[in-house]
């Protein structure tokens, strides 16, 4: 009842701002919700008891070992019995279970039954530690306990699904990967009772943008154990409260092949005491977490101030200073005219605080006026040819293509995509779209072999104020691609990659951003730099190149691993 109250203030807002078309619009998106039921998500985690029986005969090339490194504080009975019982089901036999016990004399009973379960069940192995050093510290003592291949990690009141150690040696032996995690769920009494499964965590693929903004990698993580040959200790006791979050930042930086696993294998427990339910139980997190992405960006050399950010403060944003204010050559496409190139050139005047900026619109005609402010550039070809033309006409040390029908663009729109744009090893930079009726129209581009033209735009089913799913459209992320309705990107990079493809303008900024990846570089969406069209924006129609597009980037499409399977499967991005 909650949740259709809160939907028809939200199409009552909606009709006021925007208009009937996109009230209409919002409440079709309500209605596809609802053409999927909750157990279908819910579902993602269920394995039938056959599958269950098939995991446990397979054998791999490589039996790895897993140290499950779970360090114990006054755990609660029930709690514990179910983790130790949660490993004991698994369907992948070859692990240990390393305890570290630091409860206080008042919790007797955790040393009691991890002794009894062990004198049971040999992979299980306890250690009572002499004081309580906190989690950190804790966590390094079980840490010597393992004897391992890899480790993996378990909270004390959590528990992994039967096939999680399963999958896990199934993508080391695959993928030859060095650092996983998987997605998971979050549960507070039982995971047998699907009503009590809620808040399913489906993650991206890596990102290092993305880890800079939240642990969004969190459970479950498990890495070789060679990764932390170098490293002092394992957890360092200054960033108690995120010490998960320095840890991931440290180790990923050293791993040679991240893979995250697209499957809910990680049951993580709320209760009152948990981050999950209430982060003011250990408000220090923050701090730590801010300090752990500072830490980061001293080993990586890169400049920057990390702060909270909205719309939670477990949300980070790294403000990376422009050093100078370069030219920046701005190709306004979807412009013929010089009076039309005029008027946008006025909007981006008014709204922006960034003003060392050069104007090159696309002309269909040859032109003898000379105007030293917005340039022109002819050319017959295709939209790529037109944009390459453009391109080559520029002076600036960063090129900026905009779509030219923009209504608004937010004061600091430039700099937050230049700050970005400047930093090493960065392809592409693209900014938050909005249609004219307040809905998303870009907040990166994902692959999807089940979408139209195999592109699927994330947050499309969002509105101007909503954060997304997990938070998705509030942060800084990596994305596969980036749309040239405001697409920033450094000259340089663009004459290495050699511009847009001629053969695929309709593709032309996805192809691009998608050669650049394949160069090692990145692609990076931000929400702080928001630009409001004055039109409803639908790709163009590039049905005659999607199969083209398709042969020259499949296994992009079929395995895109900055998105997640699910997301527009059940409509959630």
């Amino acid at each position: 009842m909650k949740k259709w109250i809160r939907r028809i203030l939200i199409l009552i807002k909606t009709f006021l701002k925007y208009g009937f078309s996109a009230m209409k619009k919002r409440f079709q998106h309500f209605r596809d919700e609802n053409a999927f039921s909750l157990e279908e998500i819910q579902a993602l985690h269920l394995v039938s008891s056959d599958k269950l029986e098939e995991q446990k005969k397979t054998d791999f090339q490589r039996n790895i070992k897993f140290s499950i490194i779970t360090p114990l504080f006054n755990t609660p009975e029930k709690f514990l019995k179910e983790l130790i019982e949660s490993l004991e089901s698994q369907t992948y036999s070859n692990w240990e279970l390393c305890l570290a016990d630091g409860s206080d004399s008042d919790h007797e009973n955790v040393r009691r039954i991890c002794l009894d379960y062990a004198s049971k069940d040999s992979r299980i192995i306890y250690h009572q530690l002499k004081e309580n050093k906190g989690i950190s510290e804790n966590t390094n003592e079980c840490l010597k306990l393992a004897s391992g291949d890899f480790y993996g990690l378990l909270d004390h009141d959590d528990l992994l699904h039967p096939s999680a150690l399963y999958e896990v040696c199934k993508a080391i032996n695959e993928k030859n990967a060095d650092f996983l995690y998987t997605d998971e769920v979050k549960f507070s009494d039982s995971i047998y009772n699907i009503k009590d499964l809620k808040s399913f965590n489906l993650k991206p693929g890596f990102g290092i943008d993305d880890l800079r903004s939240h642990n969004y990698i969190c459970h479950f993580t498990v890495f070789d154990k060679n990764l932390l040959l170098e490293e002092k200790c394992f957890y360092r006791s200054e960033f108690d409260g995120s010490q998960d979050h320095d840890m991931v930042l440290r180790l990923t930086e050293k791993a040679k092949r991240i893979v995250h696993i697209n499957k809910v294998l990680y049951y993580w427990r709320v209760h009152s005491n948990s981050v999950s339910m209430n982060l003011d139980v250990k408000s220090y997190a923050v701090d730590a977490a801010i300090n752990a992405i500072s830490d980061q960006l001293k080993r990586q050399n890169e400049s920057g101030t990390v702060m909270s950010s909205a719309p939670f403060r477990t949300i980070y944003k790294v403000e990376y200073p422009v050093s100078n204010t370069p030219l920046i050559s701005i190709v306004l496409w979807n412009i013929s005219t010089f009076q039309k190139a005029k008027e946008v050139v006025d909007i981006i005047k008014k709204y922006s605080s960034y003003h060392n900026l050069e104007y090159i619109y696309l002309s269909q005609t040859e032109l003898n006026e000379i105007n030293h402010e917005i340039y022109y550039s002819y050319s017959d070809g295709n939209i790529s040819q037109q944009i390459n033309n453009a391109v080559k006409k520029a002076n600036g040390n960063y090129v900026l293509l905009l779509n030219g029908n923009i209504k608004f663009l937010t004061s600091n729109w430039i700099q937050e995509m230049l700050m970005h744009a400047q930093r090493s090893r960065v392809c592409s930079v693209g900014a938050k779209i909005y249609n004219k009726d307040g809905s998303v129209f870009h907040g990166g581009v994902s692959l999807d072999k089940d979408s139209p033209n195999y592109l699927y735009f994330l947050g499309e089913n969002n509105y101007q104020g909503e954060i997304g799913y997990e938070g998705i459209l509030s942060h800084v992320r990596n994305v596969t691609a980036n749309a040239k309705d405001c697409l920033m990107i450094k000259k340089s990079i663009w004459d290495n990659i050699g511009g847009f493809s001629i053969d695929l303008p309709g593709y032309c900024d996805i192809d691009f951003c998608l050669k650049g990846e394949e160069e090692g570089l990145r692609n990076i969406w931000v929400p702080y730099s928001e630009i409001f069209l004055n039109c409803l924006q639908n790709r163009e129609s590039i049905n005659s190149q999607s199969t083209l597009f398709y042969n020259c980037w499949k296994d992009t499409i079929l395995n895109d691993e900055h998105s997640n399977r699910y997301w527009k499967k059940y409509k959630l991005v």
